[in-house]
């Protein structure tokens, strides 16, 4: 038996966290970890029509770590292959509008902050 990769279980967490959040301002989930080609696609929520997949990063805070913060750890190869999930998740859904926001979780002293970025990005490359 082995341990559990404990990157795995604070994504799980950071995933729960944002869809907490999200629900607090009236969306409503309708997929989590969705498979669409090579890509995970970490949440799917809707508002209305509106299909919205939603990418959640967290990390410790940049001035605590030295390291980067949670936007700019979503680098561009892993958009591209968001771009090709939301295509193929597109097609399973029907003909609704999309959009792909971001979750950051940023993990300070004193406590996480979160950031819900609307329309982060978008498959034509824009970046918010």
């Amino acid at each position: 038996m082995h341990e559990a990769d404990p990157r795995h279980a604070r994504g799980e967490a950071g995933e729960e966290i944002a869809l907490r959040f999200l629900a607090t301002r009236g969306y409503r989930l309708v997929a989590r970890r969705l498979r669409a080609g090579r890509r995970e696609l970490d949440l799917v929520v809707e508002r209305g029509r509106l299909l919205v997949a939603v990418e959640v990063k967290w990390r410790r805070s940049a001035e605590a770590a030295g390291a980067a913060g949670a936007a700019e750890a979503w680098r561009p190869a892993q958009r591209a292959r968001a771009a090709e999930a939301v295509l193929l998740a597109m097609e399973a859904f029907g003909d609704r509008p999309w959009r792909f926001d971001l979750v950051t979780i940023e993990e300070r002293p004193d406590g996480l902050t979160l950031t819900h970025r609307p329309g982060a990005w978008s498959p034509g490359g824009s970046f918010w």
